[in-house]
């Protein structure tokens, strides 16, 4: 019995001293600032202007569907890959901004 008492006070003393060890610990100081590779303003650039005619093809599309409605061929093939093509491009060019943004 005492030497389960002994085994317990040097337990607590052990754990009071890992305790004040763990409460003085200071975390290391890492300073990092990102630079942006050589170049990167460049692309971005390149890209803005690439995204802007893209829009711009997107809005053609639209026209392009909008007169053939208007022609009364809501079920041609012309205006079905117009409206599919308007869907699946604002829909990319919208989250593959959205993921060129955050890596550059």
């Amino acid at each position: 019995m005492k030497a389960v008492q002994l085994t317990n006070k040097i337990l607590l003393i052990i754990m009071l001293g890992i305790v004040n060890v763990v409460a003085y610990a200071q975390p290391p100081s890492i300073s990092v600032q990102p630079t942006p590779f050589q170049g990167a303003s460049n692309l971005q650039t390149l890209l803005s202007y690439a995204m802007y005619a893209a829009w711009l093809v997107v809005f053609g599309m639209i026209i392009v569907a909008a007169v053939e409605a208007a022609r009364g061929n809501h079920m041609g093939d012309t205006f079905k890959r117009a409206l599919i093509g308007v869907i699946i491009a604002a829909f990319l060019l919208t989250f593959g901004w959205a993921i060129i943004s955050g890596v550059f």
